[in-house]
């Protein structure tokens, strides 16, 4: 029997749930949940314990929408981390194999006056109000204080930051541009045409494609060994894009029906170019300068006729040294980016003539892509708080209006506005851990831990029974800890962050120390048998911790804003101390406590730093690859080094000798292969003997280019 639940306030379990308000309480903890999420939930509880089929969620949830299956799948996803639920161990919603799902927890309804002392009022645009007023006014007034707070947090929210229902955009439709196996996204339009190039890439290659929107006429346009991305078309004839091989990266120019042109080159990664239209012979682009020098990105300025390459650091007073997405107005003037630089991640206008800068928002937690509607808005490709999606920025007053959450684990990379349409691209592939036992040549597949949500950045405790690692199946990223011979998984933080990096266990594993994104980026020292915050402190930018020292007093972290240098913080106090210059990727104290083996990026290798005198013992430094390594991905085992290599997709792990060195020569010390990986795969940590690995991996990425059909 359906018993509509939609204008009405419900109980399960601990939660109750304000569905005109789109909000979850738990234990008196508020959670805002997308609408169409709430949806489903309405839907589900609704039906008191009968299946609910796929085509009746289609119906209720999506009328008159063209969705694929995968939308169902990814909203589930969405509903069971909003709620901490496992699809394996469900307490609230049972899949129903080749039928539905079916919501197994008891629900009550509120009465009125217990929906009044529960609820707390919110008050949403004109369209809205006289749906959701319904609180019981004398427990308003016996709350005064408390509504006062609450409606001035919610007015805030509703009428300032996300203007949903004022200038909501109404999607009438959302069809598929592109479907084929592998990635397709990273596309572009000229202004004055119908056609669109895109990126397609597989496991195999990646290439570049034109496609015709009226006729859906496709050809392909690059066929070659080159890794490309970021296209634009420079005129109706003529694309640029960047290519990358091995340590190459190439911005090629390349007219329709001719030979690509080589326009810059180096060795450094090249990212986000961005095209002046006042200036068309002129393209801007991030160069990100690896550790070696002042800058993480170099924001550049390449004349296309003379190829004199510009720093706009130098012309630009104050330029942030982490930034991406730039993007220029369309008078020139004025160019867009993100600041990922300091404590609060914002989105920033740069008046190019004037140096004068202006935050145009600090509430995205990152963007992925930035374009413009016209010249008076921002359509992002990002995550807001804890909610990924399409969002519209107003450049006036910096006010938001939600397009199209993006729902499980999908992400939406790019978007694009043309001809009054949306155009995106997605992105899935669930991250899985695994174990490579170099020994065995064995791959442990770990299915118990792995779960519909991502993990990753996985470590191993001194004995390889338990494994410490970031997960988001809860709706929020904490840290779990997965018992090897019991396979069984459980949360160890409670922090409720947007993202984790990666985290370094205590030698008395004790403790955890890592860096998160919550309002603000944090260091923190967390509890391992309760999950409790021992200490914390915000950070400026972002660090990598490294190691612990051997009494667990202090801890070695990178800080990676200017130049790579390695700290050790206090464990109390978390206050730091320099050891080190142009040094990070890895750090281990001796058994005596007096020297740290590091990687010293000036000499290009592995040192060891006696913390008394100073004096450094060089040893290896013919690593391949060495700075394009990431934290876990090197490990010092007694005299070897175990690192992680790639080429292209592939990965494998070496083992080079811990040889001594003389700084200022290079040794060719050979490396040993001892192992292949997985394609794409990218290892977070060894294992004290450095025989076996944690490594990240996914399923083959799916990724489709789709369009938003508006009503008009």
């Amino acid at each position: 029997m359906l018993i509509s639940f939609e204008h009405k306030g419900f109980t399960f379990s601990n939660y109750v749930v304000n569905p005109q308000a789109n909000l979850l309480i738990k234990n008196g903890r508020e959670k805002r949940i997308e609408a169409k999420v709430m949806s489903l939930l309405v839907l589900l509880t609704s039906s008191k314990e009968e299946v609910v089929t796929r085509k009746q969620i289609f119906t209720a949830i999506w009328p008159n929408v063209v969705v694929g299956e995968e939308g169902i799948s990814q909203l589930i996803y969405s509903l069971r981390n909003a709620l901490g639920d496992d699809a394996k161990n469900p307490q609230y919603i049972e899949t129903i194999p080749k039928k539905g799902y079916r919501f197994i927890a008891e629900v009550k309804i509120i009465e009125a006056k217990k929906n009044a002392s529960l609820v707390p009022e919110v008050i949403t645009p004109n369209s809205q109000k006289n749906n959701v007023l319904n609180l019981n006014k004398k427990w308003l007034l016996a709350s005064c204080l408390l509504g006062i707070v609450a409606l001035t947090i919610t007015w805030f929210t509703e009428y300032v930051l996300l203007k949903n229902n004022q200038q909501k955009l109404i999607i009438e439709s959302i069809l598929p541009i592109t479907h084929n196996t592998g990635v397709e996204g990273d596309f572009s339009f000229y202004k004055d045409h119908n056609k669109m190039v895109y990126v397609h890439s597989t496991e195999e290659r990646v290439d570049l494609y034109l496609k015709t929107l009226k006729t859906n006429q496709l050809k392909q346009f690059t066929n070659d060994h080159w890794v490309e991305y970021s296209p634009l078309w420079l005129d109706e004839n003529t694309l640029i894009y960047i290519r990358k091989k091995a340590e190459k990266y190439q911005i090629i120019r390349h007219k329709l029906q001719q030979k690509s042109e080589i326009i810059y080159e180096s060795t450094y990664y090249i990212d986000s170019i961005a095209m002046n239209s006042v200036t068309p012979n002129e393209l801007t682009f991030l160069e990100n300068d690896h550790y070696r020098h002042n800058r993480l990105n170099e924001l550049k300025s390449l004349n296309l006729i003379n190829g004199k390459v510009t720093y706009l650091h130098d012309s630009q007073l104050n330029l942030p040294t982490e930034i991406d997405n730039p993007l220029y107005a369309l008078d020139g003037k004025t160019i867009y980016f993100f600041d990922y630089s300091d404590k609060v991640t914002q989105i920033v206008a740069l008046n190019l003539k004037k140096n004068r800068y202006k935050t145009i928002t600090k509430r995205f937690t990152s963007v992925a892509h930035m374009s413009l509607i016209e010249d008076k808005y921002l359509l992002i490709s990002g995550e807001l708080y804890t909610t990924k999606g399409i969002w519209r920025v107003d450049l006036n007053d910096g006010s938001i209006t939600s397009i199209l959450p993006s729902t499980g684990g999908q992400n939406i990379v790019r978007a694009l506005m043309k001809d009054d349409q949306i155009y995106y691209a997605t992105y899935s592939a669930p991250l899985n851990q695994k174990i490579a036992n170099i020994n065995t040549q064995t791959i442990d597949q770990l299915s118990k831990l792995n779960s519909n949500a991502n993990e990753y950045f996985s470590i191993f405790s001194k004995d390889n029974s338990t494994i410490y690692f970031v997960s988001n199946r809860t709706g929020y990223h904490e840290l779990w800890a997965y018992d090897v011979n019991k396979e069984h998984a459980k949360q160890v933080s409670k922090i409720e962050a947007s993202f984790i990096h990666r985290p370094i266990l205590s030698q008395a594993e004790d403790y955890l120390a890592v860096i998160y994104q919550k309002e603000e980026l944090t260091l923190a020292i967390i509890s391992v048998t309760s999950g409790e915050i021992i200490s914390k402190t915000s950070i400026p930018s972002m660090k990598y911790p490294l190691a612990w020292s051997k009494n667990d007093e202090s801890l070695y972290i990178s800080e990676h804003k200017g130049q790579v240098n390695i700290y050790e913080y206090d464990r109390e106090t978390l206050q730091p101390k320099l050891i080190q210059k142009k040094a990070g990727l890895f750090a281990q104290q001796s058994l005596d406590s007096e020297s740290l083996t590091l990687v010293d990026y000036e000499f290009g290798g592995v040192i060891k730093l006696n913390l008394i005198t100073k004096e450094i013992t060089p040893f290896n430094n013919s690593i391949e690859n060495l700075i394009n390594l990431k934290p876990g991905q090197l490990k010092v085992v007694k005299q070897s080094i175990m690192t992680a290599q790639s080429d292209g997709p592939i990965r494998k792990i070496h083992k080079y000798p811990l040889t001594n060195n003389e700084i200022g020569n290079t040794k060719n010390s050979g490396s040993t292969l001892l192992m292949t990986l997985p394609n794409w795969s990218r290892i977070t940590d060894f294992n004290t003997d450095g025989m076996k690995a944690l490594f990240t991996t996914s399923p083959i990425p799916q990724g489709d280019i789709m369009k938003i059909v508006l009503s008009q």
